[in-house]
């Protein structure tokens, strides 16, 4: 086994945090700026909530577009396309006002993130496959950084510009910014000085993960893990102005949110490769959540505030460990990325749906005690699932090795 770090390696990691950077702005950009869309296009809750709902539907029904995708055109050129979907969609915000503008935006920048995803985990596995916890780790903690940028900053642009358009738009540079470092610094093919390290010449038959019992369980975790993460950034600000913050504080709570999302996304994976019982760790994360989802239910702003803090653990310790699933339990790249997007494409369509429910509970109750409600039902379903899930098991591939010809 060659050299794993070295200047192409960090080289790779570079691109792998210009694309991550990408993955969540053009969704958490418009929390802060929910009760604001509503009133300016007159909305409902539950139509606002779908600049939410819209896109995560996509990142499910169109993540297996990636393997087709990169089995027809190749990783770079996917990335590439995509990232320039994500930023050309985010920009059109800043110069056609209306809600149509906002929902059809809203699907192509969930269509991007849809391929961007698996095609990342693609990448990952081919040239990190006895090191993906490093680099899942930085993906995370750079998608969350960008995260906390567009919670903490889009109100300010907001307040600075009175344009949610331009508030929402600005963001689009980033989609730029990764295609250019893709298009120049990303180098595949025979050429490419990449570390890619082979754990087997051995080639597999490995059935569709469709026809397997654990990636459904895997699917459902996801799900979970998104319906909290994308009902949390979608109505913690409205909720915190509802206990009487302004917009601006709700905004700086949900960036505390992000910030220690961060620091968990970056964290867990290192941890879970070094400490392997992954269950435990899941357990730690789940319990405070659990706890943070109660101290924001006071509406006091001091518990609100440490309940933030707490909240940030399982919005990035979760999507990380689920995204460790199917790497853990894959041995080549494709196995990773056909996991991967099965496990995102019914994860998605499942946990996008709840932003939307909650919204529409509140457009008929105008009380968030039933999104707290729902959060901690969230949290429980989880504790049984991992329970069933379990740590991960050593397994023997050799059935399905395809043995070489005779001929």
């Amino acid at each position: 086994m060659g050299k794993i770090y070295n200047k192409n390696t960090f080289l790779l990691l570079f691109v792998i945090a210009a694309i991550s950077l990408n993955l969540r702005l053009g969704i958490t950009s418009v929390g802060p700026l929910m009760d604001s869309i509503r009133t300016s296009l007159s909305l409902s809750n539950a139509q606002a909530s779908l600049l939410t709902t819209v896109p995560v539907l996509c990142m499910g029904i169109f993540a297996s577009l990636a393997t087709v995708l990169n089995k027809k055109y190749g990783s770079k050129f996917t990335l590439i396309l995509m990232l320039a979907v994500l930023g050309l969609a985010t920009a059109v915000r800043g110069f056609l006002p209306g809600f149509s503008t906002l929902l059809i935006t809203a699907f192509l920048i969930g269509l991007a993130i849809a391929v961007l995803g698996p095609t990342m985990s693609a990448v990952i596995k081919k040239y990190f496959p006895g090191h993906a916890a490093i680099a899942i780790g930085i993906s995370t903690f750079f998608m969350s950084m960008g995260s906390a940028a567009s919670a903490a900053l889009t109100g300010i642009f907001f307040e600075v510009s009175d344009s949610y358009m331009f508030a929402l738009a600005i963001w689009a540079v980033f989609g730029l910014f990764g295609v250019l470092v893709v298009a120049f610094v990303l180098k595949t093919g025979a050429n490419s000085k990449l570390p890619k390290q082979n754990v087997s010449e051995v080639k597999y038959n490995f059935p569709s993960p469709w026809k397997q019992f654990t990636p459904y369980l895997f699917m459902l975790f996801y799900a979970l893990q998104a319906a909290l993460y994308f009902s949390t950034i979608t109505w913690l600000v409205p909720m915190s102005v509802e206990n009487g913050m302004s917009m601006i504080q709700g905004g700086m709570l949900l960036s505390a949110v992000m910030s220690v999302q961060v620091i968990f996304n970056l964290l867990l994976p290192i941890m879970m490769e070094k400490y392997p019982a992954r269950r435990n760790w899941i357990y730690f994360i789940l319990v405070s959540g659990t706890i943070a989802t109660l101290l924001f239910w006071t509406g006091d702003h001091t518990l609100m505030w440490i309940g933030a803090f707490m909240m940030g653990i399982p919005l990035g310790g979760l999507y990380s460990a689920a995204l460790m699933l199917p790497l853990d339990e894959t041995v080549t790249a494709d196995g990773a990325n056909s996991w991967t997007a099965m496990m995102q494409t019914g994860g998605c369509i499942l946990g996008g749906l709840f932003p939307f429910v909650i919204g529409f509970i509140y457009d008929g109750t105008q009380n968030h005690n039933y999104t707290m409600s729902i959060l901690l039902a969230i949290y429980a379903s989880a504790f049984i699932l991992i329970t069933i899930i379990g740590n991960k098991k050593e397994k023997n591939y050799d059935d399905y090795i395809v043995k070489p010809s005779d001929n």
